[in-house]
C-alpha cells in the first residue's frame, strides 16, 4: 500500500481521538484521489443537500460535492459523509463518460432509474475489493432507508423506482441482503418482478465489469417494469396511430361519412385499446377502482378539489433543509436494558395515579363494550338455528319461525393517535404522567379492539443543531423557514400490541430527550400516518403543555412564525372532517387553536380529562348528531 494511501487511511480511523473538522476534510480528498487515481479531481465541500444517488455532477471528474463536515463531532453523520465519499471515488474509478446513455430514456424515471442502477454497479465492484468501503457505503444506505423511511411503507407506489431498483440489482451483485427497514416494500417490488425481470438481473451480474453490457442489460430491468417502451410496445403504439390516423382520414376526405358508422370504428377503438395496459398500476387495478363511466366521459383536467393538505409547506411556511430529520422508535434510541429500567421508573413514580386511572380507563371499556355487544332477531325464516325453539320444531315440525339472525351493531372500527409532546417544558411530572395515561389508555381499547397509535415529537438538539450549522455555512440567507433537526418518535405503532410496546413508553422519562416542539409539522406528520389506516372512524389527540418553540426557527422568522403555521394547520384537518381531532392542553389554553379542545391546570387531571373526551366521543348520542 502506498505510504501516502496509509496516511490518508490512518487519520480516517483515529479522527475520532482528536477531531477536527478540516484535518477530517483532508483525509477525505486524499481517500478519494487515491481511491478513484484522479489526483487532479477539486473536491468541493458545501452546505446545500448532497446525496449520493444525485448523478448530474458526477459527469464532470474535474469538480465533484461532498457534504460539509459537522463542527462537533458525530459518528453517524461522519460515516454517511465518508461512504459518500467513497460512492464519488468508485463512480470516478469505474464509470466511463465515453459511453453515452441509451437514447430512449424519454421519462424521468426511466433516466433516474439508469442513473441510480450504473451507481449501484460501481458501488459493488467496490464493495468486492475493500471491505472497509463496503461498510461505508451500508452505513449511506441504513441511512437512507432511516431518513425516507421504508419501513412504513406499505405500497410499492410509495418508493421511487430508482430506489427499489438500486435495491433490488444491490443484492443481486453484492449477494448482501438490503437494510431491515427496506425489506418490507422491497418485497412488494419484488413481486411484480416478471421472468423478462429475472433475466435481465442475471445478465447485469454477468456484465458487472462491462458498462455498455450492463447498460443493455439494464434496458431490459426498465422495460419489465413498464419504465421503458420496448420495440414491440413502440411498434403496437405505432399500429395505433396508424389506425386512428386512417379513421380520421376517412371522415375528413368524405363528408358523407356516415355518423353511424363513425361512431361504430370510434367505439371498436376504444374497445381495442383499452385492453392494452399502459402501466403496471392500470394493470393491477380492479374495474371499480378504475374510475365510473361518468368520471371518463368528463373531458379537461379532474374537477375534484386539490388535496389542500399535500404538503406540511405552503406560501408562509418552509423548511431551510430535511437532511438531518428523523422518524424513530424508542428501539432506535435506547437499548432493551435501559427501557426496561426507565419503564420501571414509570411504574415506581405513578404507583397511585394509575389506580385512579385503571377506573376510569374500564367505564369507558365498559361503554365500549356494550356498544359493541350483538344482539339478535329473533323468530325469523331464515338464518340460524334457535335453540330456545327446539320443542317448537319438535311438535311442529312445519314451523318456520325458528330460526334467529344477528343484527350489526353500527361500531364502526377505529383507531386512535395520541400525540404527546415531547418538549423540555413537559420535564417531570407531565410527561410521566403523558407517559402513564397512554399506556393505559392504549391497554384499555385494545381490549375493546380499538387500535391505539402513541407518538412523540421533539427536536434532535437545542438551538437549531446541523440544520443551523448548514444555513451559517451557507451566509445566513435571509428568512430560512424551520431551522432545527426534527425528531419524531413512534412509541407504539398502530398494529403493534401493547405487551411489546409497553417499554417504549419509558424512553419519555430519558434525561436529554426532551427539547423543542415545532407542532405544525407534527400534526401533519401524524395525519399523514393516520389518513392511509384502513379503519372507518380515526380520532387524533394532541397532548400538549404550550405553543411550538424553537429558537433557531423564531429568532430568524420572526415570533409567530411556528404558532400561525400550526394554525393553518389544524385549520385544514379540521376543515375535512376526516378525522376527527381533538387536543388536551396542560397549563396552556388551546382552545383558541382547536375547534374540540379541553384545557387543565394540572398534569395530574390528564389521565381522567382523556378518559371524559374519548368517552364524548364514542357516546353514541354524539356520534348520532354529529351525522
Amino acid at each position: 500500500m502506498p505510504k501516502n494511501q496509509k496516511n490518508r487511511q490512518t487519520d480516517l480511523l483515529n479522527f475520532q481521538t482528536a477531531y477536527n473538522p478540516e484535518r477530517f476534510k483532508q483525509a477525505l480528498i486524499g481517500t478519494i484521489h487515491t481511491l478513484s487515481g484522479y489526483t487532479a479531481t477539486n473536491i468541493n465541500f458545501c452546505s446545500s443537500t448532497v446525496n449520493n444517488r444525485q448523478y448530474q455532477s458526477k459527469n464532470n471528474k474535474e469538480n465533484v460535492h461532498l457534504p460539509q463536515p459537522p463542527e462537533i463531532q458525530d459518528a453517524k453523520t461522519l460515516q454517511f459523509i465518508r461512504g459518500q465519499a467513497d460512492a464519488l471515488a468508485l463512480y470516478l474509478k469505474y464509470h466511463d463518460n465515453d459511453l453515452p446513455s441509451p437514447p430512449d430514456l424519454t421519462s424521468e424515471d426511466a433516466q433516474n432509474s439508469f442513473n441510480a442502477l450504473e451507481q449501484v454497479r460501481v458501488e459493488a465492484l467496490g464493495s468486492k475489493k475493500m471491505a472497509g468501503v463496503a461498510a461505508n457505503l451500508q452505513a449511506v444506505m441504513e441511512h437512507n432507508s432511516h431518513i425516507e423511511g421504508h419501513a412504513r411503507m406499505d405500497k410499492a407506489e410509495q418508493l421511487s423506482p430508482a430506489k427499489a431498483l438500486s435495491l433490488l440489482v444491490y443484492e443481486t451483485l453484492t449477494g448482501k441482503t438490503v437494510p431491515k427497514a427496506s425489506r418490507k416494500i422491497l418485497q412488494l417490488w419484488r413481486n411484480q418482478l416478471t421472468p423478462q425481470g429475472e433475466k435481465a438481473l442475471k445478465a447485469m451480474k454477468e456484465a458487472l465489469t462491462d458498462q455498455d453490457h450492463y447498460a443493455q442489460a439494464t434496458k431490459q430491468l426498465l422495460q419489465a417494469y413498464r419504465l421503458l417502451e420496448g420495440e414491440e410496445e413502440k411498434s403496437d403504439n405505432g399500429k395505433e396511430e396508424s389506425s386512428q390516423d386512417t379513421a380520421d382520414q376517412n371522415k375528413d376526405s368524405n363528408p358523407d361519412y356516415p355518423e353511424e358508422k363513425q361512431e361504430q370504428q370510434e367505439s371498436e377503438l376504444k374497445q381495442q385499446f383499452s385492453q392494452i395496459p399502459l402501466n403496471m398500476e392500470d394493470q393491477e387495478k380492479p374495474d371499480s377502482a378504475m374510475g365510473s363511466d361518468k368520471s371518463e366521459k368528463a373531458g379537461g383536467p379532474s374537477q375534484q378539489p386539490p388535496d389542500t393538505l399535500a404538503d406540511v409547506e405552503d406560501a408562509s411556511y418552509h423548511i431551510y433543509t430535511k437532511l438531518f430529520d428523523e422518524v424513530v422508535t424508542a428501539e432506535q434510541i435506547c437499548d432493551v436494558n435501559e427501557l426496561d429500567f426507565l419503564r420501571n421508573q414509570l411504574d415506581q413514580q405513578l404507583q397511585e395515579i394509575q389506580n385512579i386511572i385503571s377506573k376510569l380507563a374500564n367505564r369507558l371499556q365498559r361503554k365500549l363494550m356494550s356498544q359493541q355487544i350483538r344482539s339478535w332477531n329473533f323468530d325469523q325464516e331464515e338464518g340460524l338455528l334457535d335453540a330456545s325453539k327446539l320443542t317448537r320444531i319438535i311438535t311442529n315440525p312445519t314451523n318456520s319461525l325458528s330460526f334467529k339472525q344477528e343484527k350489526s351493531t353500527g361500531f364502526k372500527d377505529t383507531i386512535v393517535t395520541l400525540l404527546i409532546d415531547n418538549s423540555g417544558s413537559m420535564r417531570g411530572r407531565p410527561i410521566s404522567i403523558a407517559a402513564m395515561c397512554g399506556d393505559i389508555l392504549a391497554r384499555t381499547l385494545e381490549r375493546c379492539s380499538v387500535k391505539v397509535e402513541i407518538l412523540g415529537f421533539t427536536t434532535q438538539t437545542w438551538k437549531g443543531g446541523r440544520s443551523r450549522e448548514k444555513w451559517l455555512a451557507d451566509k445566513r440567507p435571509q428568512n430560512p423557514g424551520r431551522l432545527n433537526d426534527l425528531r419524531h418518535i413512534i412509541y407504539k405503532a398502530a398494529d403493534q400490541p401493547w405487551r411489546r410496546a409497553k417499554r417504549n413508553l419509558g424512553l419519555m422519562l430519558k434525561d436529554g430527550l426532551l427539547k423543542e416542539n415545532i407542532d405544525g409539522e407534527a400534526l401533519f406528520w401524524a395525519w399523514q400516518r393516520l389518513k392511509t389506516r384502513v379503519e372507518k372512524r380515526k380520532i387524533l389527540m394532541v397532548i400538549s403543555d404550550g405553543a411550538p418553540v424553537d429558537d433557531s426557527t423564531l429568532s430568524t422568522n420572526g415570533s409567530e412564525y411556528l404558532e400561525n403555521h400550526l394554525k393553518r394547520m389544524i385549520r385544514k384537518i379540521e376543515n375535512r372532517a376526516e378525522i376527527e381531532l381533538v387536543a388536551i392542553g396542560i397549563g396552556h389554553d388551546v382552545t383558541r387553536y382547536y375547534k374540540h379542545a379541553v384545557t387543565i391546570t394540572k398534569a395530574e387531571e390528564l389521565g381522567g380529562t382523556m378518559i371524559h373526551e374519548l368517552t364524548k366521543l364514542f357516546d353514541e348520542k354524539d356520534k348520532i348528531q354529529s351525522k
